[in-house]
């Protein structure tokens, strides 16, 4: 058989939207799992369509669907969960919020004192410190619960990405003790934040866009998506045009979800207008993480294929011309060149066909992506 009777487009991708290609990166990365061999490119239709290569697909167009929609619904929902381990975590995780909420009015009646020196160093002691006590504790019992009780090892961390160096550390340990899911798991802990040095909570990945919103935070919707795991959902998502039905449970990934006032016709506040995207989607793109790690670089905390520019943030991103292994795409999105203000014309000879470009746009509590332009 020809390379071509292994290969299976997802037509419901777009590479040019930064969603869409986040969800092909995803769908590699979850495939490569227990399948090494698969390979990602992209085919030149009316938008960039992704396709995938591997010798295990096999048959005709609907058996290779059929088997790549079962391969994803078996592993994107990760391990099952006991429910009264769950309903425990949920408690826990209630008194925590009550406990942190009681340690910000804490620290808001300390401020308000305005005391400076030894008085401000005695009214902490005397205000603040018992209930910050209590409130580690309360963090350290959700701790330990949401590591029997969470479908995949990093969403232990908590409803956010909120490390210490200290908790960076013993978190990445006791990963990297596991052998049976160590290595998947510290890849998205590194792709999840990079440890801090000093005292401050360690930078986290520049895709964390929910965390603002004080809504829902990132590790929470990543919880609630592979609980809303189906073939039906990842069939519209990789195979028919999307929807964009979901409420709720998203990473903004999608530039239609920026709601600002002056693309829309309606107040974006109406209960009746409210943000939609595509669930599976969204959970592909947070398994893509995997392949965007965060570092530091010159004192300073980077997320792959990431750069900043006259006061922009942006993620540029490359399509490419041959069908490669996750390792090679992984090596791909690093290069250097893919983040100067304007990439180098020699990426065409390493195959790439060409380079979008998405600013990170602040919006009041919310974050998107801007519309993507080609910058190769």
């Amino acid at each position: 058989m020809n390379e071509l009777s292994h290969t299976l487009e997802l037509p419901g991708l777009d590479g040019a939207n930064p969603l869409g290609f986040l969800a092909a990166i995803g769908t590699l990365t979850v495939l490569s799992e227990t399948d090494p061999s698969v390979k990602l490119g992209w085919h030149a239709r009316a938008r960039w369509v992704p396709y995938l290569l591997s010798p295990g697909l096999i048959g005709d167009e609907e058996k290779k669907r059929q088997d790549i929609l079962q391969r994803l619904s078996t592993r994107l929902p990760g391990q099952p969960v006991d429910p009264l381990a769950q309903r425990k975590r949920e408690l826990s995780q209630e008194r925590l919020d009550a406990a942190k909420k009681r340690l910000r009015e804490a620290r808001e009646t300390l401020k308000a004192l305005k005391l400076r020196g030894n008085q401000l160093k005695a009214e902490r002691e005397r205000i603040v410190e018992p209930i910050r006590l209590r409130f580690e504790k309360r963090r350290k019992i959700v701790r330990g619960r949401r590591n029997v009780s969470v479908p995949s090892p990093e969403l232990a961390i908590g409803k956010k990405v909120d490390l210490s160096a200290e908790e960076f550390r013993s978190t990445a340990v006791s990963f990297l003790q596991d052998r049976e899911t160590g290595l998947s798991a510290i890849s998205m802990l590194a792709a999840l934040a990079t440890e801090s040095c000093n005292s401050k909570p360690c930078p986290r990945t520049h895709f964390d866009f929910v965390d603002s919103s004080g809504q829902l935070a990132f590790l929470e919707a990543a919880l609630h998506l592979m609980a809303k795991v189906t073939r039906e959902r990842l069939d519209a998502t990789l195979f028919r045009s999307w929807n964009r039905s979901d409420e709720k449970y998203s990473f903004r990934f999608d530039p239609t979800e920026d709601r600002r006032y002056a693309l829309l016709d309606r107040d974006p506040t109406a209960a009746n207008n409210k943000s939609t995207s595509e669930w599976m989607a969204n959970l592909l793109a947070y398994r893509a993480l995997r392949a965007f790690p965060c570092a530091i670089v010159r004192r300073k905390s980077v997320t792959t294929g990431w750069m900043e520019d006259s006061g922009s943030v942006m993620f540029t991103w490359p399509i490419w011309a041959n069908h490669l292994a996750l390792e090679t795409v992984q090596s791909l999105l690093g290069r250097e060149e893919l983040i100067a203000r304007k990439p180098s014309i020699s990426l065409r000879n390493i195959g790439v066909q060409a380079v979008y470009r998405s600013r990170k746009i602040a919006n009041g509590d919310y974050v998107n992506f801007s519309p993507a332009f080609a910058v190769l």
